[in-house]
């Protein structure tokens, strides 16, 4: 039997034909809702996308959110609930819509719970709580590719885990973001331990930490916010460091009267949040650093020879100072913004255990380290952040294509990408009218993701509505726009200071022995304002030379 031109006879592509023909069947079949577009999670992201839809008048809209509540990472009771929490970008800018909203932040570096709160203000403001289905937790996302019924979206109980809504669509966004699952440390004997011990990101409410021996493990953001925030609160604090990390002074302070009278004027928020990414008109504010000096070696060993002044200054004993100050570039690795980290190790409760080699096993009673010291603990706290998962749930595009093979990674393995492929992180070839938010290839380390969430929910709102103008019904890259951006993103962290350590930020896409360099394929390392010439600027094609509608 011959195949179709241009198709595999394969019995791989065979079984993707069957496939996509039981698809189709079940979707004429059944009486599935059916919505204009659909929106997975209520972070900023899924809520200023949901915004800028309603402002196209695209009301047919579906959200789900796996939990309880909006806000995302910030959310009530969510991954970011726990002590000390709290943005790391002042808030005026951090914050969307405050302009809109009225909502003046109470300081300069709110905490999670004002930012919940916030986040439940901004989706009431916006008219959209009808349209959120909560506790719905999206499993897969699969492709039909009949007409305007695009997409199939199916969901479960996270309580339960059995099946719940499952859904059609045209569009789909993905605004889940990429900090939604815990990394768990794989340490030896963790099960054993007698005492309590959870991660930052489940943080146990119930745990009382008063009078007890509490180690962290980690000395990351999260780690950095709950040492300085329970220090007070426990009778003896053991920090276990495998890196030490570069700290600035946030000097967060309650909101001024000169700012606030700024908000009440209007429009200061949107002064803040303005990337003139023609070079125009600068913002108000200076920005903390110029991006360019972060990469210019000399510029860079200035502020790293200011701050580790500071340690010197801030640390009473000359050999602790010595263990907290790091020997890479300054936000080589994610820096922290706390006013009273490094003070803290001068508090006689507080202990650190430098070994690079960490925590190698843990027993009834408490810790060992990889130098073989062992320590009893009441509590372990595990700081260790998030696995960087762009794929948390399968998406089958045509062709049983899947995202995780366009992002070089397995169903089996998804946060393990290899070289993703899209366009500026919202398009993916061979998943028509399937739009990403905050994915791989989008944002640089030191981006206000903010910023980039309204951008980006901007550009999708003017697209699925400029499709319906059109007499369209899909949208999705040219290969060759793709495979340019991927080039892009492959040499966008030459020269940047990212490469000149080991961090998170190249994890994923670091390794390439067939090129035999590191790569930022995982990421956009040029500046925020580079980002937007592509996007906005037309700088590399516009839309009608990188996209195919029909």
């Amino acid at each position: 039997m011959c195949a179709p031109a241009g198709e595999s006879g394969s019995h791989t592509m065979y079984t993707g034909q069957l496939i996509h023909l039981q698809w189709l069947a079940m979707a004429s079949d059944s009486n599935l809702d059916h919505f204009r577009v659909v929106i997975i999670g209520t972070g900023f992201s899924g809520l200023l996308c949901t915004a800028y839809l309603k402002d196209a008048d695209i009301d047919d809209v579906r959200v789900f959110e796996m939990t309880p509540s909006v806000g995302g990472v910030w959310a009530r009771n969510g991954v970011g609930a726990y002590p000390g929490a709290a943005c790391d970008v002042p808030a005026y800018s951090y914050l969307p819509f405050l302009d809109k909203t009225g909502v003046v932040p109470s300081k300069k570096y709110v905490s999670q719970s004002e930012i919940a709160d916030y986040a439940e203000l901004l989706t009431d403001f916006i008219g959209m709580r009808d349209t959120i289905a909560f506790s719905r937790k999206v499993v897969a996302v699969d492709y039909l590719g009949d007409g305007d019924r695009v997409w199939r979206v199916t969901t479960e109980d996270p309580t339960t885990g059995e099946t719940a809504d499952i859904v059609t669509c045209q569009h789909v966004v993905a605004a889940n973001g990429p900090l939604s699952s815990p990394r768990m440390p794989e340490v030896e004997g963790m099960e054993t331990f007698k005492g309590e011990s959870f991660h930052t990101a489940m943080w146990d409410k119930s745990a009382s930490l008063a009078g007890k021996h509490v180690g962290v493990i980690g000395t990351g953001a999260s780690a950095a916010q709950v040492i300085t925030t329970i220090v007070d609160e426990v009778d003896q604090l053991t920090v276990f460091q495998r890196t030490p990390t570069w700290c600035l002074p946030r000097n967060d302070e309650p909101t001024p009267d000169d700012i606030r009278a700024k908000f009440e004027a209007g429009g200061y928020s949107e002064s803040l949040r303005r990337v003139d990414w023609r070079g125009d008109n600068p913002p108000d504010e200076p920005p903390l650093f110029e991006f360019e000096d972060l990469h210019d070696e000399q510029k860079n060993a200035g502020v790293c020879a200011m701050l580790t002044a500071r340690i010197n200054n801030d640390v009473k004993d000359p050999a602790l100072a010595k263990l907290l100050t790091p020997d890479y570039p300054f936000f080589c690795k994610r820096a922290l913004f706390i006013d009273d980290y490094y003070t803290t190790f001068n508090k006689n409760n507080v202990g650190l255990v430098d070994d690079p080699g960490g925590v190698v096993r843990i027993n009834e009673t408490g810790v060992e380290i990889a130098r073989g010291e062992t320590f009893d603990l009441d509590v372990i706290i595990y700081a260790t952040g998030f696995d960087s998962n762009f794929i948390p749930f399968a998406v089958t595009g045509r062709g049983g294509v899947t995202l995780a093979d366009r992002f070089g990674a397995t169903e089996e393995n998804r946060w393990q990408m290899t070289r993703p492929h899209s366009l500026w992180g919202i398009h993916v070839r061979d998943m028509p009218n399937f739009y990403m938010m905050i994915g791989p290839q989008a944002i640089n380390p030191v981006t206000n993701v903010t910023l980039v969430c309204e951008e980006q929910a901007k550009y999708i709102a003017n697209l699925v509505q400029r499709i319906a103008d059109e007499g369209k019904t899909e949208v999705e890259p040219t290969e060759a726009a793709v495979d340019k951006w991927t080039d892009i993103c492959d040499h966008s962290a030459d020269g940047k200071v990212w490469l000149k350590c080991n961090n998170w930020y190249l994890k994923t896409t670091k390794s390439d022995q067939a090129a035999g360099r590191e790569r930022s394929a995982g990421m956009f390392m040029h500046s925020y304002a580079d980002y937007l010439q592509h996007i906005l600027g037309h700088q590399g094609g516009t839309p009608d030379e990188l996209l195919e509608m029909h």
